[in-house]
């Protein structure tokens, strides 16, 4: 009995031994994990100027979003927007209700909208104010790739909380390839004509 003691424990060492290079080997073999990913949203810089500006000031608040829209995770669909998926290391730099009202306001300040267009944080005495809806942002993945953004926005006279101008924008755009880089910038091209859209009814205000 004593002589059969070391035998076993050697056995016991070799299976352990035998256990944890198994387990070393799964781990090697493991895929590495991605690294994680932020996009932005960037509207062009260089718009047409209004021909028809405000006198004053006008403040833009951030966008409202509700659920997953106002998430910085990515957002993909594969059926045309009844199932949203988030993309897993996938970002916004910031928020999509921050970072859409910054983009709304540098494009309206370039095209001269107003004498100022500034965030609502200021607590300027302001004329107007820009509500904006985030309705839809997210890629169009499956059989074809692109981007997909729906935007609600209003101008609003302060003094009467009268609405001057809305409008309910959509755009679709196809993208040149399947990368989430490639669906990006579809939606920042599907932002400027937005942008662009919203300008040209405010000009045609009453």
């Amino acid at each position: 009995m004593t002589m059969a003691l070391p035998s076993r424990r050697l056995l016991l060492a070799g299976l352990s031994a035998a256990f944890l290079m198994t387990l070393a080997g799964c781990f090697g073999s493991a895929p590495p994990v991605p690294k994680e990913q932020y996009f932005r949203l960037i509207s062009s810089t260089g718009p047409e100027p209004v021909g028809n500006p405000l006198s004053g000031t006008v403040e833009v608040p951030p966008f409202k979003a509700e659920g997953v829209m106002g998430e910085r995770p990515l957002l993909f669909t594969q059926d045309n927007g009844m199932k949203l998926e988030q993309r897993n290391y996938a970002y916004w730099t910031d928020p999509p209700p921050a970072m859409l009202r910054d983009q709304l306001i540098a494009f309206l300040a370039a095209a001269k909208l107003a004498d100022q267009v500034v965030p609502s944080e200021l607590r300027v005495n302001a004329q107007y104010r820009v509500e904006g809806r985030i309705k839809r942002l997210e890629q169009l993945a499956g059989a074809t790739n692109g981007g997909a953004i729906t935007l609600e926005l209003a101008l609003i006279d302060k003094a009467t909380d009268d609405i001057v101008a809305s409008g309910i924008y959509e755009v679709t755009k196809d993208a040149r390839g399947p990368n989430i880089d490639d669906a990006v910038h579809a939606l920042n091209a599907g932002l400027d004509e937005i942008f662009a859209q919203f300008v040209a009814d405010l000009a045609k205000r009453g």
